[in-house]
């Protein structure tokens, strides 16, 4: 992963750093929201006792808070991104050996907003260089 970040991403993930205590692993302005990425096992360390650290985190960032734990899995990563939706089953697809015919296969309960649609696509190519994702 080779990911670069701007000044407005380094200001957001100090200030996630310290309001949460967690050190966030990438930093994603989306629309008006701002997704943060967290260890595995960090997420409710982040969120604070009854949502507090995020209800503070997003009054001061003046947007909506998404935290989404990270894994070296691409169907965990997936299945962290989709909930509260749950994953029936996923699998990784690869035509061959070429890295970029890369692709997701997933049936999951019920339905996801366009918006939801577009964080998994970029999510899953920025992380693992899946270029195309299939939801049923």
């Amino acid at each position: 992963m080779n990911i670069k970040f701007d000044n407005d991403i380094i200001l957001s993930m100090n200030l996630f750093s310290d309001v949460t205590s967690v050190i966030p692993r990438d930093c994603i302005h989306f629309g008006d929201k701002v997704l943060f990425v967290v260890n595995q096992g960090q997420a409710g360390l982040a969120i604070g006792r009854n949502g507090v650290k995020i209800k503070m985190l997003q009054d001061m960032l003046k947007k909506d808070v998404i935290i989404i734990e990270y894994s070296d899995d691409p169907v965990k990563l997936f299945e962290n991104i989709i909930r509260p939706n749950k994953l029936i089953s996923g699998y990784i697809n690869v035509a061959g050996n070429a890295q970029d015919s890369r692709k997701i296969e997933a049936s999951i309960e019920g339905k996801i907003s366009n918006n939801k649609i577009k964080l998994i696509k970029m999510l899953m190519q920025r992380y693992f260089n899946i270029v195309s994702i299939n939801i049923k």
